[in-house]
């Protein structure tokens, strides 16, 4: 054997080793994340309320944000990605949920470094990778589908909960210490101390005419309607007849109102189609209602209503009444918008309903804590009642009210225990 033939041997010999040691080294990595997950995913997230972080924002320190944080999104990633195991297989092999949980992982392990800015670019697009992964196998096979629809919604509801909590937190930190640029005013999950309600229901409704003139060339008037309610007893009347401000989430109110104000209007035009112009439509009226404890908007328009039988679907994801979009884009026309505004209502301990008068019109209710202390956070815990309801697949579809049992299968469940 040549010495050429010796020297090459022995380089591939080495070469070989050291792919063998890079292997068991990989490994070791991944065995030792995903002792870390198992062992965050048995801790308990925190729930703060507005008031707590309206505080923290004016006093707390930029080491003590960060710890915190720090130590916060390793419990909630790890609750997120342990319930992402419990998911049928059908679902985690495609390649949306296996980039999103790549993501997850990623950003859990930079989590022991600062590296805080990077994962809040990293998740801005979940909702729709998720979705994408949800239309690769929303035409499966009936038998699959019906089981894969039952956990479907209970899934969702708890992810993107979690989600919104999770860009919040981070939010919180970055607007302050790390000067995230801020794209407009309802791109971010700032929290206002004094936050305009009727403001963002007006610019909400600009948004929402803007796309109803576009595909039907009229839109219906917007009609606000401000209660200040009044009190006799240990409440004093100066805010009687004020503008109606609370402490909250812009972009979150803009994010419920805009969907609501956009079906209303496309509802009315559809309905009265023969009308000539804006004026002959029926406007939509949108009554604010703030009490001792509660926030309260009622939106009402009378654009048909909507079939008692079909109330059901309005919070399951994918469920739609608009054409489908021609491109892929997963939020539009693809029912996103109502199930995801309700979670933004349920994030603080709120909520959304919706009424319906079929011939009429319809009337869907925001309630919102009044006062920043009472705005807790609603954040899904993953634990064995939650993974035994991935785990039993005899559970009828989604038809509970708020309120119940989390092991009972319904769309309308909050999404915690």
């Amino acid at each position: 054997m040549s010495v050429v033939n010796i020297s090459q041997s022995t380089c591939n010999l080495q070469l070989n080793k050291a792919k063998m040691r890079l292997t068991v080294l990989l490994r070791s990595v991944s065995q030792g994340l995903h002792r870390k997950i198992d062992s965050y995913s048995h801790y308990r997230p925190i729930a703060l309320n507005l008031q707590q972080l309206l505080n923290f924002a004016k006093e707390g320190g930029q080491l003590e944000s960060y710890t915190y944080l720090q130590k916060e999104l390793l419990v909630r990633f790890a609750n997120t990605m342990k319930e992402i195991e419990c998911l049928p297989a059908v679902l985690q092999c495609t390649s949306s949920l296996k980039t999103v949980k790549s993501w997850f992982s990623e950003s859990f392990s930079e989590l022991f470094t600062e590296a805080i800015k990077k994962i809040y670019y990293r998740h801005m697009h979940v909702v729709e990778t998720v979705a994408e992964g949800i239309m690769d196998i929303v035409n499966y096979s009936e038998k699959q589908h019906l089981v894969f629809e039952k956990h479907l919604n209970y899934f969702l509801n708890r992810f993107y909960l979690m989600r919104i909590s999770n860009r919040m937190l981070i939010n919180q930190h970055i607007m302050r210490f790390a000067k995230l640029k801020n794209d407009g005013k309802h791109t971010c999950d700032r929290i206002d101390p004094d936050c305009d309600v009727a403001g963002v229901l007006e610019e909400a409704y600009g948004n929402a005419k803007f796309l109803c003139e576009q595909n039907y060339l009229m839109a219906p008037e917007l009609k606000i309607i401000e209660r200040n309610c009044k009190f006799f007893l240990n409440i004093i009347l100066e805010d009687e007849g004020k503008p109606i401000r609370i402490a909250y989430i812009p972009s979150h109110l803009f994010h419920i109102t805009f969907e609501l104000l956009k079906n209303a209007l496309r509802a009315v035009v559809e309905h009265h189609g023969n009308k000539g112009t804006d004026s002959e439509l029926p406007p939509v009226q949108v009554t604010i209602y703030k009490g001792k404890v509660d926030l309260s908007l009622k939106i009402h328009d009378e654009g048909g209503g909507i079939p008692r039988m079909a109330m059901d679907k309005l919070f399951a994801y994918h469920y739609t009444t608009a054409p489908k979009p021609v491109d892929r884009c997963p939020m539009a026309g693809l029912g996103y918008g109502l199930p995801l505004s309700r979670l933004y209502a349920w994030y603080f301990h709120g909520d959304m309903t919706v009424v319906s008068f079929e011939g009429f019109g319809t009337d869907a209710c925001i309630y919102l804590k009044a006062l920043a202390e009472n705005a807790n956070e609603l954040l899904p815990l993953f634990n064995p009642a939650a993974k035994k309801f991935y785990e039993n697949t005899s559970h009828s579809p989604w038809i509970r009210s708020p309120g119940h049992d989390i092991v009972d299968s319904g769309q309308n469940v909050r999404p915690y225990v």
